[in-house]
């Protein structure tokens, strides 16, 4: 995990890597398929994973910034699933533990309205 994320990650209550079946066997068939949409499935998953946690009163945050092939070398990861992520999931901390150059990002994220992201009718 590059340092950045490391900082602030190694606290967390849990770390989980995100990973995905890139084949698989459809009903009646007998050799694997590839899975074109394993990407989107995936996604999904975290998706619907960060929103529960949400839920719940804990907090995500998914991390592109680690080394992938490290990843699945120590964690035994075959050949056939892909490494996406990592998702670092916890309860908030004390900024003031944070080193300076992230306190100053702990700022809620500027947010578009609706009404640019979706459109009713014509």
């Amino acid at each position: 995990m590059n340092e950045f994320n490391r900082s602030w990650a190694q606290h967390a209550a849990a770390l989980v890597i995100v990973i995905s079946k890139t084949t698989f066997v459809a009903p009646g068939a007998s050799e694997e398929s590839p899975a074109l949409w394993h990407t989107f499935d995936t996604g999904s998953a975290w998706g619907y994973l960060a929103l529960q946690a949400s839920l719940s009163g804990w907090h995500t945050h998914g991390m592109a910034g680690f080394d992938q092939d490290l990843t699945r070398k120590e964690l035994n990861i075959p050949e056939g699933y892909a490494v996406h992520a990592a998702i670092a999931i916890g309860k908030l901390g004390d900024k003031s533990t944070l080193p300076d150059y992230l306190q100053g990002r702990e700022v809620p994220s500027p947010r578009k309205p609706l009404a640019e992201l979706a459109a009713e009718g014509d």
